[in-house]
């Protein structure tokens, strides 16, 4: 016990702290301000090390910070901040972690509970015309407590970080008022918690429902394992993985899932969703017979190419199966985390072994580049497509990889090949943009090994791209690329397709992003490049890996020419396809043939031989 711990009456600052510390979080992200201040305090002065702040550069950073640290790390991810305009940010933050499904701990400093209905500063308890704190809270959280006393800390800190884990994860928040911070909080209850597991309740899949389950696999023709985030997510998330191998069984992957299946392995399809590959839908629509979902709760994105699909060829396994239910009313849904049931599926095949037959003449096939606009990119202007190959080469091992909201996004997660060990995140459950920028130091805080590579657009960076600062300020491998084509892409191509190209409220005038970031640090602390071709981009790529990969770098993207999204209701049905990668090859066809009914023009990434010796420690890193 630590001289910490031996004290008998710490202030409820402090005994949050406290708890906080033992339990092992290690990182508060937030922004201090007056009614915030004693926590920030309290971690100066008790976090011995094992607890620091991370000053965000706006809550809603802070808030995506604690999001990814859940995510990435499989641990409660913990946010802060003051009353007034800060809690107000806070909440967009939150909003995207209860949207997702992420177990976040949010501490909102309040005015002094002394002053309520007195017309205190940033006053919100819903009186006399005040924002109504709790309530607000309430909608973006599963659950919202309020310290009014000491005696309220122990259980109400107790049950908001249980319910954040427990069930289908989410954020919880809790309301302190300044003065209650300073307050006797007591000693510990003797059945304190000692681990986040002790609190983490999930659902558990009834032994009934997965010999069912298991029965139905044993005897399926050829069943498919589609599997979501929560895969990643589960204390045991090798034993899904594990069973799909013994039994032989395909799988593909939602967008966000990318990851949670090695992507180099013969029994990975691809990715299934709104920006997922043609030859995947293909394969569940046809083959699937019948399609485990697994760890997904089927929202429209992941399952808008599945329309169409008898619901009873469709078995559900998640933590929170009411979407399921209604989009697939005749479905068997089963809720209960995937992780330790598939390890009771494992432990059943080894008592009953069975094996599937693969699918034969499987290829992995995605939709090939195709400029937005007539004619033909002959000159050597770099390509959003280009550009995402040229990033795959360098992804990082065993690292991590952000993808933001727009057309780069949508075009990442239809294209990138996933390295073996890396993990993909992207924020599909409020969609908004900007996340991946403070996300990226969440996910990277607190790693011994590997890197994290962002790809976002210009209005994302325009957003949050401040928070490149705080990467900076924490020394954080992270590379931020920004495709940067001075418009909202998604919303451009959704204008052109279905209001006849009135593109309104969409563009907007050139921004330098390079030069934006260049004043985010010297270039011993932020290596800053620019590209505006293939040849350009490859040099500038080379040049951080090779030497700088040991601090954060910014990458700007200059792109004059656009894409047609890789997203499908922005694809023609009969599309040409492209074969990526073959798999199970009996009578396949070779690498590169096409499928479909009409040629597309497609331009080849460009490669330059001296890419790696093209630059040199000193020299500019714009690369024209």
């Amino acid at each position: 016990m630590t001289a910490c711990q031996a004290e008998s009456s710490p202030s409820v600052a402090d005994a949050i702290v406290d708890a906080l510390r033992d339990w092992g979080i290690r990182y508060v992200f937030g922004v201090s301000g007056a009614n915030i201040e004693h926590l920030h305090d309290a971690i100066h002065r008790r976090g011995a090390g094992e607890l620091t702040s991370v000053l965000a550069k706006r809550e809603d950073g802070a808030g995506f910070m604690a999001d990814c640290r859940a995510r990435v790390h499989r641990t409660l991810g913990v946010c802060c901040s003051t009353s007034g305009g800060g809690m107000m940010n806070l909440a967009v933050g939150l909003a995207e972690s209860l949207a997702d499904g992420t177990p976040v701990l949010a501490l909102v400093g309040q005015s002094p509970a002394a002053l309520d209905g007195l017309g205190a500063f940033q006053e919100a308890t819903g009186r006399a015309g005040t924002v109504d704190a709790f309530g607000l809270l309430r909608s973006v959280t599963k659950h919202t407590g309020r310290i009014t006393a000491p005696a309220d800390l122990w259980p109400i800190l107790r049950t908001a970080v249980a319910t954040a884990l427990s069930g289908r994860p989410g954020p919880a928040a809790l309301l302190i008022p300044r003065d209650v911070f300073e307050l006797d909080a007591g000693p510990r209850p003797a059945d304190w918690p000692v681990t986040l597991t002790e609190m983490a309740c999930p659902p558990v899949a009834g032994q009934a429902e997965l010999r069912g389950l298991f029965a139905a696999l044993r005897q399926a023709g050829r069943p498919v394992l589609l599997l979501g985030p929560e895969v990643r997510a589960s204390r045991d998330f090798d034993s899904v993985s594990e069973f799909a191998r013994k039994a032989g069984i395909p799988v593909v992957t939602t967008m966000s899932a990318r990851g949670a299946f090695p992507e180099d392995d013969d029994l990975y399809f691809g990715v299934v969703g709104a920006c997922g590959h043609p030859s995947a839908h293909e394969l569940v629509q046809r083959e699937a017979e019948p399609l485990v979902v697994v760890g997904s709760a089927l929202g429209v994105l992941d399952r808008q190419p599945l329309a169409g699909l008898p619901p009873e060829r469709v078995v559900v396994l998640t933590l929170d199966g009411t979407v399921a239910r209604a989009a697939f009313p005749a479905s068997l849904v089963i809720e209960g985390d995937p992780g330790p049931a598939f390890r009771q599926l494992v432990a059943m095949l080894a008592e009953q072994p069975f094996r599937v037959s693969p699918p034969v003449g499987y290829a992995l096939r995605h939709f090939p580049p195709k400029l937005e606009s007539a004619g033909r990119a002959d000159d050597d202007t770099l390509l959003a497509s280009e550009a995402i190959a040229s990033v795959a080469a360098y992804l990082p091992a065993d690292g991590h990889v952000l993808v933001d909201a727009g057309n780069c996004g949508a075009s990442a997660l239809h294209r990138l090949a996933v390295p073996r060990g890396t993990s993909v995140t992207v924020a599909l459950g409020m969609g908004g943009m900007g996340y991946s920028l403070p996300g990226a130091v969440g996910a990277q805080l607190g790693r011994t090994s590997g890197r994290t590579v962002v790809l976002c657009g210009d209005g994302s960076f325009l957003m949050n791209g401040f928070e490149v600062h705080t990467a900076v300020d924490l020394r954080l491998p992270i590379l931020y690329v920004v495709f940067n084509n001075h418009m909202h892409g998604t919303c451009v191509s959704r204008q052109r397709l279905l209001f006849d190209s009135r593109l309104e409220c969409t563009r907007f005038s050139p921004v330098d992003v390079a030069a934006v970031a260049r004043g985010f640090g010297a270039d011993e602390r932020l290596w800053v490049g620019s590209a505006g071709t293939a040849a350009a981009l490859a040099r500038g790529l080379a040049d951080y890996h090779d030497n700088h990969a040991d601090r954060p770098g910014l990458l700007e993207l200059r792109l004059t020419r656009e894409e047609v999204p890789p997203i499908v209701p922005f694809v023609r049905p009969d599309a040409t396809t492209d074969v990526v990668r073959h798999t199970h090859r009996h009578g396949i066809p070779t690498r590169g043939e096409r499928h479909g009914n009409s040629a597309r023009h497609t331009r080849q990434p460009q490669q330059d031989p001296a890419a790696h010796h093209a630059l040199r420690p000193g020299h500019s890193h714009d690369f024209p």
